[in-house]
């Protein structure tokens, strides 16, 4: 099982649904994840969270740091054998970034 692959999967799900973008980098076992919104020419807009992600594979399981523009916000744990536990990040992040941004077409 690569737990990796599953969160993050999960996490991009989650985020591409909320209509931002889900970039991240894997050095030296720590994954540094962004989620960001992009403006009509696909420039970045905004980073309205990040987060180091941590996991140990053989154990199943992992800690979440998030930040934001002020500093870190929060941390989480996680259990691959409690599914509870990848809801409540889900959840997490799906309440930070909230209802999914409005299209508001073209400006008159």
């Amino acid at each position: 099982m690569n737990i990796k692959k599953l969160l993050l999967s999960q996490i991009e799900k989650v985020v591409f649904d909320l209509r931002y973008d889900f970039l991240y980098e894997d050095e030296y076992g720590e994954l540094l994840c962004q989620v960001i919104q992009r403006d009509s020419s696909g420039s970045i807009e905004s980073t309205p969270i990040s987060f180091h992600l941590r996991i140990n594979e053989e154990k199943g399981t992992g800690q979440l740091i998030y930040y934001q523009a002020q500093g870190e916000m929060n941390r989480q744990s996680f259990d691959i054998e409690n599914p509870d536990t990848i809801l409540a990040v889900l959840t997490f992040i799906t309440g930070v970034l909230g209802s999914p941004p409005k299209n508001v077409g073209p400006e008159s």
